[in-house]
């Protein structure tokens, strides 16, 4: 785990509008979300794209905090701000872990959870969170503190 600050990311893709609750059930988005980016090919649609090949997902939009609704955006980097998510000057907790996906994303984020719930030095944001799939067996998960 390490502190860094965002100088500017700008992420374009596919949304969609959730909350942990529904995720938590058999009804939950974000694997459709997923499912849909690929199937409909979406990264080729997308223009501007930046010379990276890391993949996001993006949680913004928060209601107030873990229990609200928020978005989440399946993209990529792009270079021009145009129907993309701007990530500009935010301080973020950065975890990060390898193991076989989808199972790592999950079990980072309720690391994630745990770490929070059970330490006070920092203080989550609900600004701009995301993970970033670095490799097809490593993700780092950024989350916007205070």
């Amino acid at each position: 785990m390490r502190v860094t600050r965002i100088k500017k990311l700008m992420i374009s893709g596919i949304s969609t509008i959730t909350n942990n609750e529904l995720e938590m059930s058999e009804n939950g988005k974000i694997a459709g979300l997923w499912e849909e980016y690929f199937q409909k090919d979406i990264y080729k649609k997308t223009f501007d794209k930046a010379k990276s090949d890391f993949m996001y997902g993006v949680y913004s939009n928060y209601e107030f905090n873990e229990t609200g609704n928020y978005k989440v955006t399946v993209g990529v980097e792009v270079t021009k701000p145009k129907n993309a998510i701007i990530i500009e000057d935010k301080k973020y907790l950065v975890f990060s872990k390898q193991g076989e996906l989808p199972m790592i994303v999950t079990d980072l984020w309720e690391e994630i959870w745990e770490y929070f719930e059970k330490n006070s030095d920092y203080e989550r944001a609900f600004e701009i969170d995301f993970e970033k799939f670095t490799d097809e067996d490593e993700i780092e998960i950024y989350v916007s503190i205070k």
